[in-house]
């Protein structure tokens, strides 16, 4: 009978010695996969924001700002310009006055997460940033 009773006990140490492993191995993939999409995230935000930069500083030399953009790829739609980048979606938007001596467009460009699962939580993509940018150019009478 001792026997028996050291065999269970024993059994049951192993039982609890695989559920705490199969928890830790629950846990460290869970962590794995967080870190990965982190990774991937501060990946793409990193794209973005190259192309941003890019887009407003050929916005900020450029004599037409819809030549400027239709030439970078981006689509109108109302008034807004996007541009669909994997991953990642920019929009421009942007007004222009007409001053005394030039004209002034103002504008931003901001750049748009899409989520992979928009089930989860939201249904829209997630803003990385809006980046402002501004031109002016002056009108020679």
């Amino acid at each position: 009978m001792r026997n028996r009773n050291r065999s269970n006990v024993l059994l049951v140490e192993i039982l609890i010695t695989v559920f705490f492993f199969m928890l830790s191995a629950t846990v460290l993939v869970q962590v794995f996969a967080t870190a990965r999409n982190m990774t991937e995230r501060s990946d793409v935000e990193s794209m973005a924001l190259i192309e941003a930069q890019n887009v407003a500083e050929a916005l900020y030399v450029s004599e037409d700002v819809d030549a400027t953009l239709t030439d970078l790829a981006f689509a109108s739609s109302h008034g807004a310009w996007s541009k669909d980048c994997g991953n990642y979606t920019l929009y421009v938007m942007g007004i222009t006055q007409t001053l005394d001596a030039g004209e002034l467009w103002t504008g931003t460009v901001s750049a748009y997460y899409k989520l992979r699962n928009p089930d989860i939580a939201r249904a829209e993509d997630e803003e990385l940033f809006s980046l402002p940018c501004a031109r002016y150019r002056e009108v020679l009478s």
